[in-house]
């Protein structure tokens, strides 16, 4: 039986509620993005190949990954319909319009938290986790998942680059976030057209960082993934 990839994930309604008291400048600039990232992606329940391979039906390897990096973009698809949903039920509304950015924050987090996560447990499966506290593991997880690229196996220029979210790596991370964000405005289009839209856009652009990251590690080169990627799916 496979596992539903979306459990013990951050609650959309909740990271909505958060990204309204923030307010609407700290949503827009990515501020709230990149500090709800930071304090989430410590606390995600990362698996360890072994886990992972119980809870896949016994997969390893590169099976193992190709079947992780599909289910994580059907979570991160299935997270843009039920906030499609959200925003059809508003009706689009007057007050309905302030909410929807609040509502697409969450959205945006909670598609990069999963990205994050698939990132950390990729690791698991090449037989390289990330090394390192929670915090530098999910700083690690962070870089990579912006980068598109594998942590290094050397433990530790792996645990250097963990430490690397400095200042300037929260500036890089606001600005990708931001951008993200704006991609994901598209769920204001109408109705159920938007939510599909943006589901079809979450889905890719998991399973393209997914695919880059599988392929640095090593894993299912034969498969194509990232053969016509751009830019990693935070950009």
């Amino acid at each position: 039986m496979r596992p539903h990839a979306k459990a013990n994930l951050p609650d959309l309604d909740e990271l909505a509620a958060s990204a309204r008291r923030a307010g609407r400048r700290a949503v827009v600039s990515g501020r709230w993005l990149a500090e709800t990232v930071v304090d989430v992606a410590p606390r995600l329940p990362v698996r360890d190949a072994d886990r992972l391979s119980a809870q896949y039906d016994g997969l390893t390897g590169d099976d193992l990954a190709r079947e992780l990096v599909r289910s994580a973009g059907r979570v991160s698809g299935g997270i843009a319909a039920t906030t499609g949903g959200i925003i059809a039920a508003q009706e689009l509304t007057v007050a309905g319009l302030i909410l929807i950015p609040f509502e697409l924050a969450a959205e945006t987090a909670l598609v990069v938290a999963t990205e994050v996560k698939l990132a950390a447990e990729l690791h698991h499966v090449a037989g390289r986790p990330l090394p390192g506290a929670p915090h530098q593991r999910a700083g690690a997880a962070l870089v990579a998942w912006m980068s598109g690229r594998a942590v290094p196996a050397n433990r530790v220029v792996a645990t250097v680059r963990g430490d690397m979210l400095g200042r300037a790596g929260r500036q890089e991370l606001r600005e990708v976030l931001r951008r993200r964000f704006a991609r994901n405005l598209t769920t204001l289009a109408p109705m159920l057209t938007g939510a599909a839209a943006a589901g079809y856009l979450n889905r890719r652009a998991t399973l393209d960082i997914g695919g880059r990251l599988a392929i640095d590690l090593g894993l299912d080169r034969r498969s194509g993934w990232g053969a016509n990627s751009r830019a990693p799916s935070g950009r």
